[in-house]
């Protein structure tokens, strides 16, 4: 099955010298840096108004997108005028409600000398209706947020932090944090199974799995991990009564959340990586991994659950820009053939939105 890719950039920097580091220190950075250089690192697509929310990485705090597949055309939600200068990434925090209300959560970038300069990562809410921008609370200070889960039944939001690796919840509706202290690790991303219950990991002598029950408030620490000590790089719920795992080392896994017990489904391409998940309109999971220090780019596969075999659709390459993903970091779904994968971590440009048609 063929895939048509197309890249949309946002702003477009370019180096030929790729920086040592990504730390915001205190002397900043150059001025082209600062406005241009940007990765995706969020991607969640709102059927109610038809645009992808993009949460990226920018040094001037201009953090939060939509883009319009329609019109091709990117829009600031205006972070920038509410949040603070480390506020420099939506990593992996974009969540919508219910209520039709998106939730997301800022991480950070900036060396330690500067954190207990730095106040916090925020917890935030955006009204797609209104346009409000709300800041909702510092759940820890001088902790950034690289991710966030949302029950939405239960209105609770629950993050994990950096550099210190902290677990908590925040009850929108209380408007109260619930620190759970340090975990020791952190996944790229968490899932809720059927019962409600958060799954993550924590770190004692590897990473191993441990869920928090809302209705018992009670978390279970399990004495294992996933499959060969690997570390979550995605997570969906399979809406089969199982979680679906991608490792770092770009190997898929189920778990099964009444046991816990893993089991080890397989590995689509050589590279390593697999941080974006999804469940497609015909049920297939769908994800992206692989990268460019591999191979000449990133890759978008799916995962048959009947009969157990991987699709490659090829590699996230443009060939009128002659540029492929470097590093695939989340993705999204317009419809059961369209999707959009977000770009970070390229050394020598700034990372693009990459569309991919599935059977064009």
């Amino acid at each position: 099955m063929g895939m048509k890719v197309k890249a949309h950039i946002l702003r477009d920097y370019r180096t030929d010298d790729a920086p040592e580091t990504d730390q915001f220190g205190e002397e900043g950075i150059e001025e082209q840096r600062l406005h241009n250089s940007v990765a995706f690192t969020s991607l969640l697509y709102n059927e109610a108004d038809g645009l992808v929310y993009c949460g990226i990485t920018a040094y001037d705090a201009d953090i939060l997108y939509t883009f319009d597949p329609q019109t091709l055309a990117f829009t600031s939600l205006g972070w920038a005028d509410v949040g603070e200068k480390y506020d420099v990434k939506v990593h992996r925090s974009l969540c919508m409600g219910n209520d039709g209300i998106l939730y997301g959560a800022t991480a950070c970038l900036h060396d330690v000398t500067q954190r207990l300069k730095a106040p916090g990562g925020k917890v935030f809410s955006y009204d797609p209706g209104t346009g409000e921008l709300k800041v909702l609370c510092t759940p820890i200070e001088h902790d950034y947020i690289q991710t966030i889960t949302l029950d939405p039944e239960r209105m609770l939001i629950y993050g994990q932090t950096y550099p210190v690796s902290n677990f908590f919840k925040y009850d929108i509706r209380a408007d109260e944090v619930t620190n759970f202290s340090y975990i020791g690790s952190s996944t790229h991303i968490s899932v809720l199974d059927d019962g409600g219950r958060f799954w993550g990991c924590y770190k004692s002598g590897g990473n191993k799995l441990f869920c928090y029950d809302p209705d018992a408030d009670e978390i279970t620490w399990f004495d294992h991990g996933l499959p060969n000590d690997g570390a979550v790089d995605g997570m969906v719920n399979g809406g089969d009564g199982y979680i679906y795992v991608g490792l770092t080392r770009g190997e898929l896994v189920r778990l099964d959340p009444q046991t816990a017990e893993c089991e080890y489904l397989g590995k689509p391409y050589p590279e390593g990586r697999m941080p974006g998940l999804l469940i497609g309109e015909d049920g297939l999971i769908y994800g992206c991994g692989g990268n460019a220090r591999e191979a000449n780019a990133a890759k978008l596969f799916s995962y048959d659950r009947d009969k157990g075999s991987f699709t490659v659709f090829g590699e996230l390459y443009d060939a009128d820009l002659d540029t492929g993903c470097y590093y695939a970091h989340d993705i999204t779904a317009l419809d059961g053939n369209t999707f959009y994968v977000a770009e970070t971590d390229n050394p020598y440009r700034s990372g693009y939105l990459w569309e991919c048609r599935v059977g064009q």
